[in-house]
């Protein structure tokens, strides 16, 4: 499945698929599956689908529903909580090994100016590195003059 969503296109065919949760049967009409992918840009979404009695049925007709599916982008916070939520505890090491083995290591949110965010993330292109890394490295170093 592709879908554009604010300017950026998902890709289930070209995203790497971290983790599957489903309940019940593709034939029942409950059914429930959700797979989050990561794409080669670091960004996350969730591909959900679901039966007709689902949150993922599509109308099709008044009063009629059918099978449906659709793509949620989340940032990197929503899906460290999807993956501990729904993976099981090696398929979640496997995902997010780094940051599940060192347990030094803790997410946070930062907002940054976008200017910032461009400069950061050329300039880890450049060294062929995350931009996640890279900004460590020098709130390290930013830290230590203090």
């Amino acid at each position: 499945m592709q879908e554009k969503i604010a300017n950026r296109v998902y890709d289930t065919d070209t995203a790497n698929a971290l983790g599957n949760w489903q309940r019940g049967y593709r034939s029942e009409r409950g059914y429930l599956s959700e797979t989050l992918y990561q794409q080669a840009d670091g960004t996350y979404f969730l591909h959900c689908a679901g039966g007709p009695r689902s949150r993922y049925a599509q109308r099709v007709a008044p009063n009629t529903w059918s099978y449906g599916e659709r793509i949620l982008p989340m940032n990197d916070e929503e899906a460290h909580a999807w993956a501990e939520n729904h993976l099981t505890e090696s398929a979640f090491d496997t995902s997010f090994g780094e940051c599940a083995q060192n347990r030094n290591l803790t997410l946070m949110l930062v907002r940054l100016k976008t200017v910032h965010t461009d400069k950061l993330s050329k300039l880890a292109a450049e060294q062929g590195r995350q931009p996640s890394d890279l900004a460590e490295e020098l709130l390290s170093r930013a830290l230590e003059t203090l």
